[in-house]
């Protein structure tokens, strides 16, 4: 009788600790975002039109989850937690927008599909690195070409590098400081351009 209640037993708790493995954690969703004053309404006080596109990312990448580096040749999938929108889109938007504060005008488009339609300078933007470190830091690297106004050869080629500390050790905290991230390149984008 003992030793029917102790199997009992160890079949209950087995059952309970197959039913806690099969339950998944929900997935939740981040995006990137420009810097506050782009959510502001403003003038179109440059005389400076820009096109932005394309932003292609390096294959490893164009994932929907988000990532963090654990060692030199390793980096870690976080499964649950995603970006909620496809990442060269959701870059290419928040590069815009930042442009548009760094430089003063509403007259930025993104390639394909949103071009100014205007003599617009061109930047296209390969982003070679963005993820988190283990250190608490973000990385985002990118390799970007600054064309002049109907002009095919790159004015300027340049690689930038961006590191920001996390403001919490979490997905939204890495979304944050990748944000930040992107309007540095945005900044150091504009700062290339013809004074305004």
């Amino acid at each position: 009788m003992q030793r029917s209640a102790l199997v009992m037993l160890f079949l209950a708790a087995s059952t309970l600790a197959l039913s806690a493995c099969g339950s998944t954690p929900p997935s939740r969703f981040y995006t990137l975002e420009a810097v506050p004053a782009a959510l502001e309404p403003a003038a179109d006080a440059g005389r400076l039109a820009i096109d932005v596109g394309p932003v292609v990312l390096a294959e490893g990448l164009d994932r929907s989850q988000m990532v963090t580096r654990v060692g030199p040749n390793e980096v870690e999938l976080h499964e649950y937690s995603r970006w909620a929108e496809h990442l060269e889109d959701n870059v290419a938007r928040v590069l815009a927008e930042d442009l548009a504060v760094a430089l003063g005008t509403q007259r930025v488009g993104t390639l394909p599909g949103a071009e100014t339609r205007e003599e617009s300078w061109h930047v296209s933007v390969l982003v070679l690195r963005l993820e988190s470190g283990t250190d608490g830091q973000s990385l985002l690297v990118a390799r970007w070409r600054l064309f002049k106004p109907g002009v095919s050869t790159p004015a300027l080629t340049r690689k930038s590098a961006f590191s920001t500390t996390l403001p919490a050790r979490d997905a939204g905290g890495m979304a944050a400081a990748l944000s930040a991230d992107l309007d540095a390149l945005a900044r150091e984008i504009a700062a290339a351009l013809p004074v305004r």
